[in-house]
């Protein structure tokens, strides 16, 4: 029997409260005081679940869901909640049947339908991801995150006029407007933005940290780190250098210019990027941050700036050339790469991509005193089997 039910239903209460808050860490305090009194409380586990997903502790909200369930089998929420914890932790047909099996219960739920597409968009199964973004929007047609990757699907599935009028639709219903018009964009339906969304970077790079250089490396056959670092390595007169690392990663580039360094530094937006760079343990220093307004910070205190894939999500180059010559010594080196286009100063492509002519890189060092001393054509990484051109730049600051 409970014990004191008075005081567990308050605690109850206070955490519900706190959980509508998003105060997380104090809600699954007070899960933890009520399930004291009442362990087998299939709800506060399934909250107490709820709440450390939201503190990014998957596995522990996988046993908190999995102890609800075991009291009581038959409930779709915890089983919904089950399997946004087995695809926080890659362990995707899991989720699959986490989710599958809520249905069975509720099939009428629109989040078990629309957590199910997620996975078998991330899965690449995207005709049937389709489906279940669609069974999501009979049920909630203003769903606004089913409507937009609704949209993200049908542009991989080349799509495009039918992604447009899906991301439209997410726009009338409440969709963020920034990355919602950066696709439209991208697919020729809106102005193209000077650079990608600060939070569609972190959210895309952070929810990829872990297994980010095997796709690149292994599927991807990406090789500019190791042909830019061997470039730069070539106009170097020597090591010692105070380096930067524009768009660090996960290190791969950061790694290779060690040799060279005095003193190594990394930026980039994903935290969960920079923890991955982190534990190569060749930088001296990691900030999270914005590249541009990093380099604004700096004074002619580097020796390199180099940069291997992140001006691909930077259409407008002119702010991140003005920094790196303001951050450079006279003399100092600016290596890069980018993804080429044959003409214009940049395109914003449908993988979301940003693409510069070589013509337009020639034009940026010449308006900011840089001299060229290499620009030329290279294979960036492969993209359904086929090669994806680019440029490799080395300038030197007059």
């Amino acid at each position: 029997m409970r014990s004191n039910p008075q005081h567990f239903h308050a605690l109850q209460l206070l955490a519900t409260i706190a959980g509508q808050r998003k105060n997380s860490a104090a809600a699954l305090e007070l899960f933890d005081q009520a399930l004291r009194i009442d362990p087998h409380h299939a709800l506060s586990l399934y909250n107490r679940g709820v709440a450390l997903q939201d503190l990014k502790r998957p596995a522990e909200a996988l046993e908190s869901c999995d102890l609800a369930l075991r009291i009581k089998p038959d409930y779709p929420q915890a089983l919904n909640q089950r399997g946004i914890a087995l695809h926080e932790l890659k362990r995707l047909d899991e989720a699959l049947q986490s989710y599958d099996l809520a249905l069975r219960i509720a099939p009428d739920h629109v989040q078990p339908h629309f957590n199910r597409g997620v996975v078998l968009h991330a899965l690449k199964r995207l005709d049937e991801a389709l489906q279940s973004y669609d069974r999501a929007l009979v049920i909630e047609p203003d769903h606004k995150d089913a409507l937009v990757n609704r949209g993200h699907a049908l542009l991989e599935l080349k799509r495009p006029q039918e992604a447009i009028a899906a991301l439209r639709l997410a726009l009338e219903n409440g969709g963020d407007p920034e990355q919602i018009g950066y696709t439209l964009a991208a697919l020729g339906a809106a102005t193209v933005p000077a650079a990608t969304p600060r939070q569609f970077v972190t959210r895309h790079f952070d929810q990829f940290a872990s297994t980010f250089d095997q796709h690149l490396i292994g599927t991807l056959k990406y090789q500019t780190p190791a042909l830019l670092s061997k470039e730069i390595s070539q106009w170097v007169a020597a090591g010692n250098l105070d380096i930067l690392d524009l768009g660090c990663g996960t290190g791969l580039l950061g790694a290779l210019l060690k040799p060279l360094a005095r003193r190594l530094t990394g930026v980039d937006l994903s935290p969960n990027m920079l923890g991955m760079a982190r534990q190569l343990q060749v930088y001296d220093e990691l900030i999270c941050g914005e590249l541009t307004e990093f380099l604004q910070t700096q004074s002619g205190n580097l020796d390199l700036v180099a940069a291997a894939d992140v001006f691909v999500y930077i259409g407008d180059l002119s702010p991140v050339f003005a920094g790196a010559r303001q951050a450079l010594r006279a003399g100092g080196l600016f290596g890069f790469a980018v993804e080429a286009s044959d003409a214009g100063d940049f395109v914003l492509r449908p993988t979301l991509r940003y693409a510069h002519s070589a013509a337009y890189l020639r034009k940026l060092a010449a308006s900011h005193q840089f001299v060229c001393e290499f620009i030329g054509p290279r294979i960036i990484r492969q993209e359904k089997g086929s090669d994806v051109n680019g440029f490799h730049a080395i300038l030197r600051r007059s």
